[in-house]
């Protein structure tokens, strides 16, 4: 739950990380407006009693150890060996230290495997593995046995990112007892930032797809559905390999939307009809196909979704276009499609990767069923009619614990019906562990879709901890449900609040039912 003054982060290594990689780390958070505070601890002292202390105040611990250092001399060796003996003994030290940070923490664990890139026997042997793969079958061992209470971060791609004549350093090395350049750290910190934000689900919400030149090839207006760029090699192949990166989004959890200058009808038959592809209507929440400004349209799926701009991310292959939505429109990120630099400046996204399937799949279909819910508001002559004729129906219960993974993605994406508290899966499983401290799950069911899990509340004493409700399930009088439950089954007198700067309206709700607030800190 991050309310404290700075966020705690300690790194655990077996090099001299002080001089390059704690600055570099310490920068990059604070020049994103994070106050940070990072500590280094020597592996070797890992169990003594300043650094369990450093354990229990961390809110990430970084695991950042260097093969060459572990077993000095081995890559100068041509081994040929049976490597299964260092295996092992890795294996060991890895649950070790794991058993020690849990049993001290709650924090997130960031470990970075291990590497052999500067092998120096290469000129010699050639690109052949070095030590027979031994790093690599090291990696793969720990991140099997650990991966669901780790993220395991490939070192190997950091350092393919810049390569390997600007990853090390000899005077560093021989000097500071750290092999690595100011250059690597600086993208070593980055991943480290990049971690940060996915474990606290940082990341815009939505795209915002033009079509013709995005993910088609041609102006579908003057081409026709046959003869648009779409295939599966030649000059259509880029086009069906961002629809599959899209696609891969999507699974994700990220929206899918279209606004697109074309005929409705004809946008709709190449969704449909086309053979090569990936994207169909199905992924698509919601369509703004017409001769309308993109701004206007933009605006509209916003509303429609419920979401804020600032969540949202147009792309499009004209200057114009996306200079009109950068002046119009400045809290929506704008993104002039470019074949060759896409991918990278999509990185503003930053997703976990286990995937929700049925939380996703209920998601887009509340927001594609929304057309009906407004359309049936439309026909009512009170709000208290279309809530009868909407079938609504509200559960909530004691949150389970396959369900916290869930509340975590909630209580972090949402911003405006929310009293600001924010929790990753490990501190809900810490906080689950407190008998004083009741989580609890709220899910919805109407006459259109099953929207799933949308809002979350937790108890501790007398205090509501946590109040947080999906955008998606607003304007259904769902929060005042929540709260006359909360309040029926415990005595709550006080309530927890941290501003987003957008969460006023859930202040001025909590502040209805005579409790008082008890923290309030800025984002």
């Amino acid at each position: 739950m991050r309310n404290k003054s700075s966020f705690e982060m300690t790194i655990v290594s077996n090099l001299s990380v002080e001089a390059f990689l704690v600055p570099s780390v310490n920068r990059i958070f604070e020049q994103n407006g994070i106050r940070i505070r990072t500590t280094a601890v020597n592996y070797d002292e890992y169990c003594s009693a300043e650094s369990l202390q450093r354990f229990v105040e961390s809110d990430f611990i970084v695991i950042f150890l260097n093969f060459e250092n572990a077993y000095s001399g081995l890559l100068g060796e041509d081994f040929t060996t049976d490597v299964s003996a260092i295996i092992d003994f890795e294996l060991k030290k890895a649950h070790r230290i794991r058993e020690v940070i849990i049993e001290n923490s709650n924090a997130s664990i960031l470990w970075f495997g291990y590497e052999d890139l500067q092998w120096n026997a290469s000129v010699v042997f050639g690109s052949q593995y070095a030590l027979n793969g031994l790093v690599d079958k090291i990696n793969a061992q720990i991140r099997e046995e650990l991966d669901s209470e780790i993220t395991f971060i490939d070192t190997k791609r950091v350092i393919a990112s810049i390569g390997i004549s600007n990853a090390y350093s000899s005077r560093n090395k021989y000097r500071w007892n750290y092999m690595y350049s100011q250059l690597l750290s600086e993208k070593i910190g980055l991943e480290i930032y990049k971690q940060y934000l996915i474990t606290h689900g940082i990341t815009k919400k939505c795209i915002v797809l033009d079509c013709d030149n995005v993910i088609w090839g041609g102006i579908l207006s003057e081409d026709g559905v046959e003869n648009i760029r779409l295939s599966s090699s030649g000059l259509g192949k880029p086009y069906r390999d961002f629809q599959r990166f899209l696609l891969m989004l999507h699974n994700h959890g990220v929206i899918l939307t279209v606004c697109s200058k074309n005929d409705e009808a004809d946008v709709l038959r190449v969704f449909s009809e086309h053979r090569d592809m990936i994207l169909r209507e199905e992924h698509i929440a919601c369509f703004r196909v017409n001769w309308d400004t993109k701004a206007k349209n933009i605006q509209d799926i916003a509303a429609t979704l419920n979401i804020g701009l600032d969540s949202m991310v147009f792309i499009d292959d004209s200057d114009f276009e996306i200079e009109a939505i950068r002046h119009m429109l400045p809290d929506v990120k704008s993104i002039l499609y470019k074949r060759d630099g896409v991918y990278e400046v999509l990185s503003c996204f930053n997703l976990k990767r286990d995937i929700n399937a049925v939380g996703i799949k209920q998601r887009n279909n509340a927001y594609k069923t929304d057309d009906y819910r407004r359309e049936l508001k439309k026909h009512c002559q009170t709000f208290n009619e279309y809530l009868s004729l909407l079938e609504m129906e509200v559960d909530i219960h004691e949150a389970f614990p396959t369900e916290y993974a869930r509340i975590s993605e909630l209580t972090q994406r949402t911003n405006r019906m929310t009293n600001g508290i924010r929790y990753t899966v490990e501190e809900l499983k810490a906080h689950a562990m407190n008998s004083e401290f009741k989580l609890y799950s709220v899910s919805v069911v109407d006459r259109f879709s099953d929207l799933g899990i949308v809002g979350a509340m937790a108890v501790e004493n007398d205090e509501l901890q946590l109040f947080s409700l999906s955008c998606r399930a607003l304007g259904r009088k769902i929060e005042t449900t929540m709260l006359d439950m909360i309040k029926d089954k415990h005595k709550i007198t006080r309530y927890r609040f941290n501003d987003t700067n957008k969460n006023n309206e859930v202040r001025a709700v909590l502040g209805k039912y005579e409790m008082s607030e008890t923290a309030s800190i800025s984002e």
